[in-house]
């Protein structure tokens, strides 16, 4: 068994590459949609903080597009995120040994202990700590016509997120790509 981790997947595998699929249905008109609200019950499949960060960028484009929050609203708004995380060992913060220690048991990979030197080595490794370095996510956004309870328009915005990984930084990368997206949304208003 390999003990150095290089990569980690959470949940699957995605594109690496800043992509953005947009798709509109047609029998809906995006022009007559003057208000907007969240949907009821969002499960984004991100920690709570993530969520309201992603609430507030697309409540900043939405503002920014002319469109009110309303608790009547002509659409909601609702979003989920599948994520691949790479991972590699960061030994400068394991709880127990230092790094030396850490490598011996990671060199330790084909030999044969006693019990108590297995044990051992599992202890250090249970301790190890991973360092994020990127995040590769696709961001499902749909627009739900409320009047009907269907699906409008979404897009799936694909990208990376890399490290360092701050909440700073991962508010630009939703709000850039938030943007883009609304942009479609009024481009597909104008296209029907």
């Amino acid at each position: 068994m390999k003990y150095i981790l290089t990569f980690f997947v959470i949940l699957t595998l995605l594109s690496c590459s800043a992509t953005m699929d947009v798709q509109h249905n047609e029998s809906f008109d995006l022009t007559s949609y003057k208000t907007y609200n969240f949907y009821p019950t969002i499960a984004a499949n991100l920690p709570e903080d993530e969520t309201k960060l992603i609430m507030q960028a697309v409540a900043l484009q939405l503002f920014k597009k002319g469109y009110d929050k309303s608790d009547t609203p002509d659409f909601y708004v609702n979003f989920f995120v599948e994520e691949y995380v790479s991972y590699i060992p960061d030994l400068s913060e394991t709880k127990s040994g230092d790094a030396k220690n850490n490598q011996g048991a990671a060199n330790q990979k084909n030999k044969k202990g006693t019990y108590g030197e297995q044990q051992k080595e599992k202890t250090i490794l249970q301790n190890m700590r991973l360092k994020t370095i990127a995040i590769d996510q696709a961001l499902y956004l749909d627009v739900v016509d409320v009047k009907n309870d269907q699906l409008a328009w979404s897009a799936i915005i694909e990208g990376t997120i890399e490290a360092p990984v701050t909440e700073e930084r991962i508010f630009q990368y939703y709000s850039e790509r938030i943007e883009k997206a609304f942009k479609k949304f009024q481009k597909s208003a104008i296209d029907k």
